[in-house]
């Protein structure tokens, strides 16, 4: 007789043994969405132009290599304190510019009040400053070399008597135009909803008069006639628009946006012209229809497990479709994540720029292309806990890495995928393979995905023939930390920017296999079926 002890190590076995395996299916019939090139793009916080950009020297060598991995992309700038900034393009040093309360900033006074998700240190941390010409010509220099595109977030608190004062716009876009600077759009004022929480406020019908003067400002530029204007920007919590003595539902917003439609088809040069906005921080259940910022949490909060939780995770699909509903493409646009990471204020200290803060950023990056988001702007590029780089050493953290891979092996045209995972622990997307930045075939595919189940799966494709080639990229945590490690490796190999600053070493070394591979526990990467010999993907990257 074998005793239970045995018995009970027996049936663990058999189950571990026939229990983690995962059927992956690939619709490979449909082209379920398609994804511009500046899908995945990238933020800069305002408050780095206040810092004279910390530590970020814009002409460093490796800083430029690190950017061109990402282009092309946005680069949004943009975020609290755009609306402490003035332009002095004959300013010789960058410092804080003192200025008369009563001279610009003509509000009601209007009590202060508690808004739960803003974070009192960097509401301290709001004051007026400049922004010298050598800044702005860092900047606009910098986003050339690299590829990227550049929007602008203009102050909006420069006002008297209630009125949107754009001297200082019109300074900053006269010095652009002599410098045949380009700019990929405008942004007004960031949040106006929460100008509450530092004592000013302003209502919705003249916030639409400060766009209406926007737009005829820009008109006034050939380059920047049909200019991307974007905002209104708003925190989106009902118990601040209800602080400023507004009551509005979604389906009234909607309505809003309607009406807006329609009066730019009134006019010849906006009739196809993009509106994005009004965003919002997606949290406690609030939505909305055209620009979108997204985070899962507040980064005090965050651990570990919240990081890799799958009814966290599948939250942001709950919100992309409710918003897309209320206002359906192709009549009022498709959506943009433009301001989006892991957790607001700031990031999650110890997460936000570790491995783990990557099985949000893919899964984000996953579900936002096979939902039809046009755009995902990762906030941010450089500073905070959520940056792509690490502040001080300048080394990239695991979600540049990943996003580095993502903008190599992932093509335009995503596929739907069907997984027999009902747990949600194993998620894949997929999208016809990125035939001009690798060697890849046309009809090849690209999955990324992860497994967040503490074991390792055995991923199968039943649709292939079981020795199809299996081109792997996987990525797991470095050292003791972990799933808190801020070093990654590749198939094994640690990942570091090399003495030449290339970067081909993240797609020279695949693993392959035949037919299954492995998933390890706790970990996420990309999968290349060369052999695929998708129809959708012959013409198709």
């Amino acid at each position: 007789m074998y005793s239970p002890v045995c018995v009970l190590w027996y049936l663990l076995y058999i189950a571990y043994s026939n229990g983690s395996k995962t059927k992956v299916f690939i619709d490979t019939d449909n082209v379920i969405q398609t994804i511009p090139d500046r899908f995945l793009s990238v933020t800069i916080d305002t408050a780095q132009i206040q810092a004279n950009w910390a530590t970020l020297n814009f002409s460093f060598p490796k800083i430029q290599r690190l950017a061109e991995g990402l282009a092309p992309c946005y680069l949004r700038v943009g975020g609290s304190s755009a609306d402490f900034l003035q332009f002095n393009p004959g300013v010789q040093r960058e410092n804080n510019m003192k200025r008369s309360g009563d001279e610009y900033l003509k509000f009601r006074p209007y009590k202060k009040r508690n808004i739960p998700f803003e974070d009192t240190l960097e509401i301290q941390k709001l004051k007026n400053f400049t922004m010298s010409g050598k800044q702005w010509d860092e900047l606009n220099h910098f986003v050339e070399v690299v590829g990227w595109d550049l929007i602008f977030d203009l102050n909006g608190l420069l006002r008297q008597d209630g009125l949107w004062l754009p001297d200082n716009a019109k300074l900053l876009m006269d010095y652009t135009s002599q410098k045949g600077y380009k700019i990929a759009g405008w942004e007004l004022g960031n949040e106006p909803d929460a100008w509450t929480n530092i004592g000013y406020r302003i209502t919705a019908s003249q916030h639409a008069k400060d766009y209406r003067l926007l737009h005829t400002i820009l008109n006034q530029y050939s380059q920047w006639k049909n200019s991307t204007v974007i905002g209104p920007s708003t925190t989106g919590k009902p118990d601040v628009w209800r602080n400023l003595g507004y009551n509005i539902n979604g389906s009234q917003h909607a309505a809003d946006y309607r009406v807006l439609h329609s009066i730019l088809d009134q006019y010849p040069q906006w009739r196809n012209s993009l509106v994005i906005g009004p965003s919002v921080t997606m949290m406690s259940n609030i939505y909305t229809y055209m620009y979108l910022k997204d985070y899962y949490g507040h980064g005090p909060d965050m651990t570990v497990a919240k990081f890799m939780d799958p009814k966290l995770l599948d939250s942001l699909k709950h919100q992309i479709k409710l918003a897309q509903g209320l206002a359906p493409y192709p009549k009022y646009g498709k959506v943009w994540l433009g301001e989006t990471s892991s957790a607001w204020g700031g990031g999650a200290a110890g997460l936000s720029d570790r491995y783990v803060a990557g099985f949000m950023w893919l899964d984000k990056l996953g579900v936002s292309a096979s939902l039809g988001i046009e755009v995902v702007i990762r906030q941010d590029f450089y500073g905070n806990n959520y940056g792509l780089i690490d502040p001080k050493t300048l080394d990239p953290n695991p979600d540049l890495w990943s996003s580095f891979l993502f903008k190599i092996l992932v093509g335009k045209s995503v596929l739907n995928v069907t997984i027999d995972d009902k747990s949600g622990n194993v998620r894949m997307y997929a999208h016809c393979t990125n035939t001009k930045r690798t060697n890849y075939k046309p009809g090849s595919i690209t999955l990324y995905g992860m497994n967040l189940r503490t074991e390792p799966t055995t991923v199968t494709f039943p649709q292939f023939k079981p020795d199809i080639k299996l081109y792997l990229y996987m990525l797991e945590p470095v050292g003791k930390e972990g799933l808190k490690s801020q070093t990654v490796a590749l198939n094994g190999k640690t990942l570091k920017v090399s003495p030449d600053l290339t970067m081909s070493q993240v797609t020279d070394i695949p693993e392959i296999v035949n037919g299954t591979f492995t998933f390890p526990q706790q970990s996420y990467g990309f999968i290349v079926i060369s052999d695929a010999n998708v129809a959708a993907c012959k013409n198709k990257v």
